[in-house]
Order: structure tokens, then C-alpha cells, then sequence
């Protein structure tokens, strides 16, 4: 590798380490851990919402999914996904910043729990589910972390698991959250600049957009269609997943509904939707580089590609400079890095505060919960690493499987429970544990034990425990009685404010 592009790639680790080193001596105390302390403005939050959404897998398996699938595996994860994002805003912003501000929440299990009537099933088992979709996520971002070390650097995938994550546990281990956000901020700058450039480049050298829609079609008209007539991209598939867990369940996902929980006030919210939005169209550009690269492949102007996640890495180093080289490989690391450090704050704080703490009910002072929390987010990254030395074949597909598993667990329960009253705390148990048991274990499973014969195929299994959940919170609420909840409190006295004293003449 150039001298240039180990330079490039060294300035740019230097700044975002140097962010997260800032934002350490910025913590001391839990809620500074996990919520930013009083809290962030709309620019710091949108882009750290964002990019937390637009992880590696994100941006090379869109790339990976444009040269092997053309629309189909983008309209399946991202078709629905700008009306989920904007409609989880409107839904959940505005409660969980005023519960943030009353009460001692810096988890979405302290969110549900609070919800619930200070249940302990619900706090253990939503700890569960964030656990658990963590560390699948964080499998996700690893294997990402591995194409960009062993095609770019050429370092066996140990190496590269190794680097990549001890970087990240560098810069954010101290931090928290607080180090998240302002490298998320960053990162996404970074990392839009190269995929608009990207996209538009590509793209034009395939003669525009009706022009790389006429050779796709030419290699095979499948490629252009929102599904395929049969296989992983059926209909059943694409739609239900894009509609269950891309528009109901968007922000089951902890990385984005814990972020509601650093917005500093109300006033700031108004415009973080149009912002979020606007950011988010930048990364699925990814998908048109994809596609100009199969068109240039297939003409014999670029290599071809065993594995279609390694388009991204390949074209850098077929086209360009080394120092520029380093810079999109830092922009790909960005990418990485910024759904990476999220996922590892959440895991600690699941196990540490969720499941120990509270659950169990071990007493831990502040200082012994931070120390925990961190050291537990590095074991977890162990962990994800490990299991990642087996990559998976098309990395925004494994994604998909997280973030789904993550909607069917935990999106039917904050959803519903932040905008019903009449969701009762045993109506929120069965449906997380329908949840966990559908959309994580047995989605999970699908994906290794029952990969050749996948249960309920074609149908997308994650939407199906989306479903399954929703279903169970309704019924069982419907069959308990009603229940009081502290979250409520304020904003039924908003409602019905005090009658004003009677002054008599």
C-alpha cells in the first residue's frame, strides 16, 4: 500500500480518536455514558441518528446488493425505510424527550420498564433482545470491517477483525454515547461526500442513469425489477419485510430510538426529520455504484468480483490515486465505525444495567456500572468478532436479519406502548417474548441451521415476528386489565392542566 494512503488513512483515525479522547473527559456519570447529559441539538442528533442507520454493511452491501441483485435487496431494506424513519419522529421523539428529562431513562429497557409499571420481566427481556441484536449487528459491521482489511490492505481477516474493532474500543470505549455522536457527525460528513462523488461518477460513466438502466436490463432484466419471480428476493419477501419492519417497526432498533433519549428539548426536533431524511438519501446512493460496476464488469472495463461486497474496495483501488484511496477507505471506516460504537454502548448497557442491575437487582454504584458497562461492550466485541471470521455471503443481507430481528422484538412494544394506554405489562411480555423467540432465535436460525430449508420461505421470517408481536400485545392487553403508568403522568396533567384558584371579589 502507498505511503500516501497510510497517510491519508492515519489523519483521518487521528481526528475521530481525537473526538472520542474529547469527549471522555466530557463523562462522568452514567447519564453522560448513555445520554449525553442534558442533551444534544438537531444537527449533532440528526447526523448521529443517521449515522448510526448507514453502517458499513450498509454502504458496501448496497454497493455488494446493486451488483448482485440490482433494485430487489434496496427495495427490501430501504424502500420504506425514509417513511419509517420520518413516522418513528413523529411517533416517538417528542415522549421519550420528555420522559428523558423527568425521569433516570438511559436505555430503551429503562424506557419499556418505565412504560410497564416498573416491570422486571419486561426490563429483563427487552435487555435480552437488545443483547441479542447487538451482538448480531455487531457480526454484521465486523465481516464489514474484514472486506475492507483483507481487499484493501491484504491482511488475513483476523487481522482486520482486529484492527478495525480495537480501533473503535479506542475512540468510544470512554465516551459512550456522547463519543458516538460527534464522531457519527464526522464520519457521515466523510462518508456522504464520497458516495454522492462515487455515484455520480459511476454513473456517468455508464451514460446516465437510463443508460445504466438499459445495460442492466440487457444482463438481465431481473435486476430492474423491485423483486424477482422467485428465490431470497420474492415478493413475499421484499414486501413485507420493506413494510412490517421497514414502516412498523422502524425504530425497534435501539440505535435509533435511544438517540431520541439525547435530545436536549422539543424546540429542536422540528426540523431533524427533513435533516435525517435529506442525510439518509446520501449513503443508499451506494446502490448505483454497484450496478455502473457489474455494467463496466460485464464489458470488460473493471475485473468482476467473486464476492459482491468486495465491489466497493475493488473499484477504490482500480481507479484511483493512492492518497484519494486513503481517503475513501476512511470513508468506508467511517461507515463502519459509526454503527459499530453505537452497538457496542448498547450491549454493555443491556447486560451491565438491564439484565444485572435492574433485573437481577445487583447493586452497583455509578463509577462500578461504567466500569462494568465498558468492560462487558469489549467482551461482547469479542465475541462479534469471532463469530464474524466466517463471513456471510452478501453482508446487507445478514443486516436485514439484525435489524429485523430488532423490529420484531422490540418495535411492537415501544411503538404501541408509547402511543396506547391500554397496552398492559403482560400484553408486553408475551409479544417479546414472541419477538425474541421468532424474529431473534428462530430468524437466527434460519440463517445458519435451516439456511437450505429456511422455515416459513419464502415469507420474510423478521416481518413475520413483527406481526406475530403486534398481535400479542393487542390480544393480551385486550384479555388483562387496564394499569396505570408513570410515563403518562405528565402528560395527562398537560392535558387536563389545574383549574385556576377562585379569587373572590
Amino acid at each position: 500500500m502507498s505511503m500516501w494512503t497510510v497517510i491519508a488513512i492515519v489523519l483521518y483515525l487521528g481526528v475521530v480518536v481525537a473526538i472520542g479522547l474529547l469527549a471522555t473527559k466530557r463523562v462522568s456519570s452514567m447519564r453522560d455514558y448513555l445520554v449525553a447529559g442534558d442533551g444534544l441539538g438537531r444537527w449533532v442528533v440528526s447526523f448521529g441518528i443517521v449515522g448510526a442507520i448507514v453502517s458499513g454493511a450498509g454502504v458496501l452491501g448496497n454497493a455488494g446488493s446493486g451488483y448482485g441483485t440490482g433494485y430487489a435487496l434496496y427495495v427490501m431494506t430501504m424502500g420504506l425505510s425514509f417513511l419509517g424513519l420520518t413516522m418513528a419522529y413523529f411517533l416517538l421523539a417528542k415522549p421519550m424527550t420528555v420522559i428523558a428529562r423527568r425521569h433516570p431513562v438511559y436505555t430503551l429497557p429503562d424506557v419499556l420498564a418505565l412504560r410497564y409499571g416498573d416491570s422486571r420481566a419486561v426490563r429483563m427481556l427487552s435487555g435480552l433482545a437488545v443483547a441479542l441484536g447487538s451482538l448480531i449487528y455487531l457480526v454484521v459491521q465486523f465481516a464489514a470491517i474484514g472486506y475492507i482489511g483483507t481487499t484493501l490492505f491484504g491482511w488475513s481477516l483476523g487481522v482486520s477483525l482486529l484492527v478495525g474493532g480495537g480501533i473503535v474500543v479506542l475512540y468510544c470505549l470512554g465516551g459512550g454515547i456522547l463519543a458516538a455522536m460527534w464522531t457519527n457527525f464526522f464520519q457521515l460528513l466523510v462518508l456522504s461526500v464520497f458516495v454522492v462523488f462515487f455515484a455520480v461518477y459511476m454513473v456517468k460513466e455508464v451514460g446516465g442513469l437510463s443508460g445504466l438502466h438499459e445495460k442492466m436490463a440487457s444482463i438481465d432484466p431481473e435486476l430492474l425489477q423491485p423483486w424477482h419471480s422467485s428465490g431470497t428476493f420474492a415478493w413475499e419477501n421484499v414486501l413485507v419485510y420493506a413494510f412490517f419492519v421497514g414502516l412498523l417497526a422502524y425504530a425497534g432498533v435501539p440505535h435509533i430510538s435511544t438517540k431520541f433519549l439525547t435530545i436536549r428539548n422539543l424546540g429542536i426536533i422540528r426540523w431533524i426529520p427533513l435533516i435525517s431524511c435529506f442525510l439518509y438519501l446520501f449513503a443508499v446512493a451506494a446502490t448505483w455504484i454497484g450496478m455502473a460496476y457489474r455494467v463496466q464488469a460485464e464489458e470488460g472495463v473493471l475485473p468482476a468480483v467473486k464476492n459482491a461486497d468486495a465491489v466497493l474496495p475493488t473499484l477504490m483501488l482500480e481507479m484511483f490515486s493512492p492518497f484519494v484511496v486513503g481517503l475513501m477507505i476512511a470513508a468506508v471506516l467511517a461507515a463502519v465505525m459509526s454503527t459499530t460504537d453505537s452497538f457496542m454502548v448498547l450491549s454493555g448497557a443491556a447486560v451491565v444495567r438491564d439484565i444485572v442491575k435492574n433485573g437481577f437487582g445487583v447493586r452497583l454504584t455509578d463509577r462500578q456500572e461504567m466500569l462494568w458497562t465498558r468492560t462487558v461492550s469489549v467482551l461482547v466485541m469479542v465475541v462479534a468478532g469471532l463469530i464474524a471470521l466466517n463471513p456471510p455471503t452478501f453482508v446487507l443481507s445478514l443486516m436485514a436479519v439484525a435489524w429485523g430481528a430488532l423490529a420484531a422484538m422490540l418495535g411492537p412494544v415501544l411503538y404501541l406502548g408509547v402511543r396506547w394506554q391500554r397496552a398492559t405489562r403482560e400484553g408486553a411480555v408475551g409479544a417479546l417474548v414472541t419477538g425474541i423467540a421468532i424474529g431473534g432465535v428462530l430468524a437466527t436460525l434460519n440463517e445458519t441451521v435451516f439456511a437450505d430449508d429456511p422455515v416459513f420461505a419464502p415469507w420474510n421470517i423478521a416481518a413475520i415476528g413483527v406481526v406475530a408481536s403486534y398481535l400479542v400485545l393487542v390480544v393480551v392487553s385486550l384479555l388483562t386489565k387496564p394499569q396505570p403508568s408513570r410515563m403518562f403522568e405528565h402528560f395527562a396533567r398537560s392535558r387536563h392542566p389545574a383549574p385556576e384558584a377562585v379569587v373572590d371579589a
